[in-house]
């Protein structure tokens, strides 16, 4: 039975590796006093290149949201020995990439010639249409809709049930808020939100 650890404290995850014939360690958190289904704490993450020699083919699985986090702790941790977990009850057609280091979570749909990049975590009932290309350390979180042919690039964080429309780029490094809907192309480094999606502008008060 293969084994791996988690990095960060997700339930849903854990249950997922399970669920894929994984054999969960334990988990790799700051704090070491956190209970998991009864999981030991292995250490914070400086600790990794200690349990992996004390643990023999131990992989592990990022389980964190931030992209920015994500890329960092790839790094880290190493490519080489991130696993990919891909929930049994979710729909990847046969000519779908997915890159290791993915996370694919129950009820994810990945249509025809979508491809997903490394390190990626595709959160319940996501869907990716056909055509679709998603960036390295991506995060999309429960129930969004990527439509035909949508570009996102890297470290790029989806909100909950947003919809991004054909053909719309998402450059690198965005955010979409919850629920929005994407019918421009999105710039680099910036926060859009609402229907239809418009740049995120705060507002100060005296």
């Amino acid at each position: 039975m293969r084994k791996l650890a988690i990095v960060g404290v997700e339930k849903e995850i854990i249950e997922l590796a399970q669920e894929c014939g994984f054999k969960v360690a334990g988990i790799f958190d700051k704090n070491s006093n956190v209970r998991v289904f009864n999981l030991p704490v292995l250490g914070n993450d400086d600790s990794w290149e200690r349990i992996h020699k004390e643990i023999q083919d131990l992989q592990v699985a990022i389980a964190l949201d931030i992209p920015l986090l994500k890329e960092k702790l790839a790094s880290q941790y190493g490519f080489e020995n991130l696993a990919t977990v891909i929930s049994n009850s979710s729909y990847i057609s046969p000519s779908a990439t997915i890159q290791k280091g993915s996370l694919v979570q129950r009820g994810v749909k990945i249509m025809p010639d979508a491809r997903i990049g490394r390190v990626c975590k595709l959160n319940v009932n996501a869907t990716v249409h056909h055509d679709c290309v998603v960036g390295d350390f991506c995060t999309l979180a429960p129930g969004c809709m990527l439509l035909g042919a949508v570009i996102i690039e890297e470290r790029v964080f989806i909100g909950a049930g947003a919809i991004i429309l054909p053909k719309v780029k998402v450059g690198r490094d965005s955010i979409i808020g919850a629920g929005a809907v994407v019918v421009d192309d999105v710039p680099a480094g910036i926060t859009v939100v609402g229907v239809p999606a418009r740049p995120l502008v705060k507002e100060y008060v005296e």
